[in-house]
């Protein structure tokens, strides 16, 4: 019998927990190949990491907008223009993927780990430890520290990883977007070490509860397959003239 996705992945999230606390030198390893004793944290502060760094609330805000407005395009009043103007992509924001999308935003990237890990925790960030010119010691993941850090978990890579789950509620896990959704994800996790920002641990920890809470959700909220609907031509065929019919 095969396991359910919610449990393979619970057992996954477990695994790494009880990696990490058997081996937490795997964070410290990580982070020391993004600093050296001359430059601290060298790609802090650059252009490509601070771009990672603030684009993430402006594509949380645009999509969120997007999406309601597309759903909101939906009512049966305004399907024609629907389906003209936002095309088959935007018509599949049903008002039950809406609700789905948004709860799993304010739940696992807000609520989860931006509030209840994040403000709690404690867990110093790479770039105050002791062994990278801070002044704070280094406490495992997944134990609550007392060194005032927001280390633990990663809200920017939680909310990149919604960013994922929103093309492969409405597109379909194989689609464009997705991929494209997993590469800024990718970039997310790499910028966020890089500056010195966040442990490994930190990070993985903040994908597996994004999808935890994804797999939970569609237990509380059923969702359908994606139908794929047509993008109508706006430009339509003109009808033959007599003169084009009887000519071979």
């Amino acid at each position: 019998m095969r396991a359910s996705p919610l449990l393979a992945v619970s057992i996954l999230f477990f695994a790494l927990a009880d990696l990490w606390l058997a081996f937490p030198q795997i964070d410290l390893a990580v982070a020391s190949l993004f600093w050296t004793p001359e430059d601290n944290f060298a790609a802090r502060g650059a252009l490509w990491e601070q771009f990672m760094y603030h684009s993430i609330d402006k594509l949380l805000v645009v999509i969120s907008l997007g999406l309601i407005g597309a759903c909101a395009l939906r009512v049966p009043i305004h399907r024609h223009a629907s389906e003209r103007f936002i095309g088959s992509v935007a018509s599949r924001v049903t008002g039950r993927r809406l609700a789905f999308l948004l709860l799993l935003l304010a739940l696992v990237p807000g609520l989860i780990v931006n509030t209840l890990f994040k403000e709690h925790w404690g867990r110093a960030r790479p770039i105050q430890l002791e062994q990278f010119g801070g002044q704070r010691a280094f406490s495992p993941a997944f134990i609550v520290s007392d060194q005032g850090g927001g280390a633990f978990a990663s809200g920017h890579v939680a909310a990149a990883a919604w960013l994922v789950a929103v093309p492969v509620v409405v597109c379909g896990v194989g689609s464009l977007w997705t991929g494209l959704a997993l590469l800024y994800l990718l970039a997310m996790v790499l910028a966020r070490m890089a500056a010195g920002a966040h442990f490994l641990s930190d990070a993985l920890t903040s994908i597996l509860l994004v999808w935890v809470g994804f797999l939970m959700l569609q237990r509380l909220l059923p969702l359908n397959a994606p139908i794929a609907a047509p993008i109508e031509s706006p430009i339509k065929p003109q009808p033959k003239t007599r003169e084009e019919r009887t000519v071979r």
